[in-house]
Formats: structure tokens, C-alpha cells, sequence
């Protein structure tokens, strides 16, 4: 449902989409005329948007006056902009028969040189979009050439300002581009934050900036600011070409023949650029004063703790039938004792030490294959044991997860965004301090679903469409976790599933299952009165979209239903 600001217009367009559909094209065309000559300075009578769009003229009576209620020119522009969309949503306008060139945010964008942000600005300011139907049955939006222009026209100030940052001459550009790449060699690690620097820097926009650098990195494959190889080589070098080819899976010899070298010099090529590959991985880990003991390597990597680190403290625990498989596995999995616990991060960060110094020491022009052999293989045992350690404390994360499960949260999507924050927690805990791993990890994971859950919230939010809370109503507080799993299940299908729909079809279907604001299933005699049409026709809409969900959606109606 569209929010207009006008309850005059609000009414209109209630009115209007009862009306006949084929009179929607007529009316969008109106529309964009009603836009080219209304002021934002003046008012207008509701009478006169009424004749200007449908051709009515309504007769004065019951006391009010000529003309009608008054509504500000600058409200009504901005709900006609609104009612365009709505009607147009409603008319489901195919996309590929239209006659005229559509143009989408994106390609809008790169025409007037600006920021999408800037085309919603005008989008709000008077330029029209359509809703029009694409082949997966969405619609989305979408503005026809015709409506372009008139935009244009009319607001050639507002378009030269908006693109004005395309004035900036070579030299300022190649500065930019300069100040960014050494900004994100010296660690800002986002277009966000680089962004912001310059535009402190320059006075120019922020989003100016953004968009500077990202059609620099667009044109610049593998040798932009943000898209550079980490390799540290020019875009243009031979063994880069050969080494993506060969990290693809190509074989030495194939590569001798594609590329009209010998099978030394690509052997040599490979070699330099794997090299280059360990040298510009990051290689983090926790350090400690005993890592640079004499006997650090025997007493670390010998120790006997690590042969048995669960050792014979955790019991065997019958699996319950009725558990997922996933967690059925989580009990089979052993937990690590005190002691185990911490040989294992002793190893983990002793490896990750071993594998830094050697890294550190490449001269990727002269390193041999062995020396990367031995290099790759401490990296791959280290990975093993925080494997191990991981594998350890998932009943954590489930633990943990299960407090936060709510209406629209996945049970297992919460687990699996735990389970990245254990990994990471893994990785920057100091064992060397005496703590449990335990109590690090479970501060990690809560501290991580405080930052991410909000975040979902807002982005459920900004697309809901009303069927989350009356779901969330329906199911009561009664309902246990399987239950409230089993309807976050349902209405995500639902939502799927009707979003295909256009508005009329989707009314009619939660009116005829009892879907809209809880009320009881209607007849069709029922819902034709409310449409204005017989209930044969009902029956008829009915069907149609009933046969759309099948033919679009069969396995999803079989999930559903339990088929």
C-alpha cells in the first residue's frame, strides 16, 4: 500500500483502481501531464486533479464548495509521483512489449552522470516511474523515456547540478585516484571510508567520490583501488594470466602450449606467482613470549596433551531421536578439556608463527617450490586444529542461538551467522591469559547477535508487507519453537508465492482464505460485492491466480501442503 500525504488522493486512488484496468495506461499518461503544469507554490482544487486524470468533472452538492477540498502543489506532486507507481503496479504492464525505451536507477545513473541516490531525489521531485511486469513476474521499477524528458526539461538546473562533479578536469581525477589508492594501501579498508577522507580533503561530495572510484575500478579490472590484484603485480604482466589459469586447474604442459612459453619458464612463473599469493595473505594469529624459546617447537608441537585433548571428561550422552541431523552430529562430537584446549591453541598460534616468519621471509623472484611446500603444509595443519577446536564448541553457538530465536528468525540462519563469529573468535583469542575459551566465545557470539539482529530487523521492515504481523498475531504465545519454525516456513513461501500476484490477485486470495486482517474466509458473492463484480468473475480471478502459483511455484505448493 502506498503512502500518500493527501487523504483527497489517497481516496482517488482507492477509487481508481476499482475502475476498469484498461483505462490505467490513459490515466498514467495524465498523470505526467498534471506533473508538467502543477506548481509547488499554489493549490488545487481536488475537483480539478479529477478532471485531469480521468476526464470527470464532479458536480457541487451537500453544501461544499466549488472545486472541492484545496491540496498543496508541492503534496500533490509528490502523490502523483506515488499514484503512477500504484496504478501502474496494478495494471501489470509487461515490461518487454512496451513500445518506448525504459529505463532503469541504474541505467539513469551512468546516462546523467550521477549517484542512484541523486535519481531517487528526483524521483521524488516529479520524475515518474512505472511499475512494470518483468519475466519472473515482479514488478519493478522502471521510468519510460517520454517521462524522461519531460523531467528534463523542466528541471535542466536541478539535472546540471546534480552531475556537476563530471566537471572535474583529468588532472583532479588522476589526484583522486592517487590519494585513494595510497589511502587504502596504508589500511582504510572501504570505498566508505576512503570516500570520506577525500571529500574532507577536496570539498567535493562524498558520494561524488564513491562514484569516481568505482567506475575507475570498473574500467580498471584487476588494477583498480579496491579490484587491484593482491599479487602486486601490473594488470598486464604474463604470469598473472598464467597463474589464474593455473589456480583454475590447468596443468603445466597445457599452459607451455596456451601461452607459447617452455615448461621452465611457466614452472618459474607459478612458482613466483604463488610466492606473491602467501605474501599477501595476512596471517593472523595470537603471539607469545614462548614461541622464541629454544625448545619452543618440541615442547609445543610434543606435547602429549594434543594425542587426547578431549581426554575421558565427556560422557556419552544418548542422541535424541527427534533432533535435526545437524544436531544429532553435534552430539557425537567430543568436548575438549582444560587442558586440551590449551594445547590446541598453543599449536594453533606456534603454527600460524611458524607460517608468518616464513612468509615473511619469501623473496617471491627466488623462492623455491619447497620452500612453499613447507609453507602451505603448517598453514593446512593449523587450519586442522581450528577445525578441531570449532568443531568443539558448536553446541555453544546453539546454545546460545536458541535465546535469540524470535518470530522471523531463522533457528539454523542464526546458528550458521554464530558459527562465522566462533571461527573469528578462534582466531583472536590469547590462551596465554588463563581464561576459557568458553566464556571468550560466548561474549563474541552475543556481542556479534546484538550488532546483526537489529540489522535484519530493519531490512525485514523496509520490505513488509503486512502478512509478518498477522502471522506473528495468529501464532499466539502458545505456539512452542517447532511450531514457530514451521510458521516462519510458511510465511516466507506465502511471500514468495503472492508477491508474483498483481494487487487484485492478491486480495481476492487473502480474502477468500481468511488471510486479510484475521478475518473468516469470504464467499465469492461476498468478495464480488466489494469488487463491484458478479461472483462468477470472482470464481474466474480466483482460478487464475491459483493456476500462476501452481505453474510457477509446484514444489514450493507441495512443501506447503505436505505432499
Amino acid at each position: 500500500m502506498y503512502k500518500y500525504r493527501s487523504p483527497s488522493i489517497a481516496e482517488l486512488a482507492a477509487q481508481l483502481k476499482r475502475g476498469p484496468t484498461r483505462l490505467r495506461l490513459r490515466q498514467l499518461y495524465n498523470i505526467d501531464f498534471l506533473l508538467s503544469i502543477v506548481e509547488p507554490s499554489k493549490r488545487y482544487p481536488r475537483d480539478f486533479v479529477l478532471h485531469a486524470l480521468t476526464g470527470f468533472r464532479a458536480r457541487a452538492g451537500n453544501g461544499q464548495a466549488p472545486g472541492g477540498r484545496l491540496i498543496d502543489g508541492e503534496v500533490l506532486r509528490g502523490d502523483l509521483v506515488a499514484l503512477a507507481e500504484d496504478l501502474s503496479e496494478d495494471a501489470c504492464i509487461p515490461a518487454d512489449s512496451w513500445p518506448d525505451r525504459l529505463h532503469s536507477v541504474s541505467e539513469l545513473s551512468q546516462r546523467f552522470d550521477v549517484s542512484s541516490k541523486t535519481v531517487f531525489r528526483w524521483h521524488r521531485r516529479g520524475l515518474v516511474g512505472w511499475r512494470f511486469r518483468s519475466r519472473d513476474h515482479r514488478a519493478r521499477l522502471a521510468f519510460p523515456e517520454r517521462c524522461v524528458r519531460r523531467f528534463v526539461a523542466e528541471n535542466v538546473d536541478l539535472v546540471n547540478r546534480g552531475s556537476s562533479f563530471s566537471q572535474l578536469t583529468k588532472a583532479e581525477r588522476a589526484r583522486i585516484i592517487t590519494a585513494a589508492r595510497g589511502l587504502a594501501k596504508n589500511g582504510e579498508p572501504t570505498v566508505n571510508a576512503v570516500a570520506r577522507v577525500i571529500a574532507a580533503e577536496t570539498g567535493r561530495a562524498v558520494e561524488t567520490i564513491r562514484l569516481i572510484l568505482k567506475r575507475y575500478d570498473e574500467a580498471h579490472p584487476k588494477d583498480g583501488v579496491f579490484n587491484r590484484s593482491r599479487l602486486e603485480v601490473p594488470a598486464d604482466d604474463r604470469r598473472l594470466a598464467v597463474w589464474e589459469a593455473y589456480v583454475d586447474g590447468a596443468s603445466i604442459e597445457a599452459l607451455a602450449d596456451r601461452f607459447g612459453r617452455s615448461v621452465r619458464w611457466v614452472y618459474r612463473a607459478v612458482t613466483q606467482m604463488r610466492a606473491r599469493d602467501f605474501k599477501a595473505r595476512k596471517i593472523e594469529y595470537v603471539p607469545s613470549d614462548e614461541f622464541g624459546e629454544p625448545n619452543a617447537e618440541q615442547d609445543i608441537l610434543g606435547d602429549p596433551t594434543l594425542d587426547a585433548p578431549s581426554g575421558d571428561a565427556t560422557p556419552r550422552r544418548r542422541v535424541p531421536a527427534d533432533l535435526p541431523p545437524y544436531l544429532q552430529e553435534l552430539f557425537r562430537i567430543p568436548l575438549l578439556t582444560p587442558e586440551g584446549e590449551r594445547a590446541l591453541f598453543r599449536k594453533l598460534n606456534y603454527l600460524k608463527h611458524q607460517a608468518a616468519a616464513l612468509a615473511g621471509a619469501l623473496d617471491p623472484e627466488t623462492a623455491k617450490a619447497r620452500e612453499l611446500d613447507a609453507l602451505e603444509a603448517l598453514l593446512t595443519e593449523a587450519e586442522r586444529v581450528k577445525k578441531r577446536i570449532t568443531q568443539a564448541n558448536l553446541r555453544l553457538v546453539v546454545s546460545i542461538a536458541k535465546r535469540h530465536v524470535k518470530m522471523g528468525n531463522d533457528f539454523f540462519e542464526l546458528v550458521s551467522d554464530g558459527n562465522v563469529s566462533l571461527m573469528r573468535a578462534v582466531d583472536k583469542f590469547d590462551y596465554s591469559r588463563g581464561f576459557k575459551f568458553s566464556t571468550y566465545a560466548s561474549w563474541a557470539l552475543m556481542k556479534n547477535y546484538a550488532r546483526t539482529l537489529p540489522e535484519h530487523k530493519r531490512r525485514r521492515e523496509r520490505f513488509q508487507t503486512g502478512r509478518e504481523e498477522l502471522l506473528e498475531n495468529v501464532a499466539g504465545p502458545e505456539f512452542d519453537e517447532a511450531e514457530n519454525d514451521y510458521l516462519a516456513a510458511v510465511r516466507s513461501t506465502l511471500d514468495r508465492m503472492l508477491d508474483t500476484l498483481d494487487h487484485r490477485e492478491q486480495s481476492i486470495l487473502r480474502q477468500r482464505f481468511g488471510l486479510e486482517d484475521r478475518s473468516e474466509p469470504q464467499t465469492l458473492e461476498q468478495i464480488g460485492r466489494r469488487f463491484g463484480v458478479s461472483k462468477e468473475r470472482i470464481r474466474q480471478l480466483e482460478a487464475r491466480a491459483m493456476g500462476k502459483l501452481r505453474n510457477d511455484f509446484e514444489s514450493d505448493v507441495e512443501q506447503l501442503l505436505g505432499v
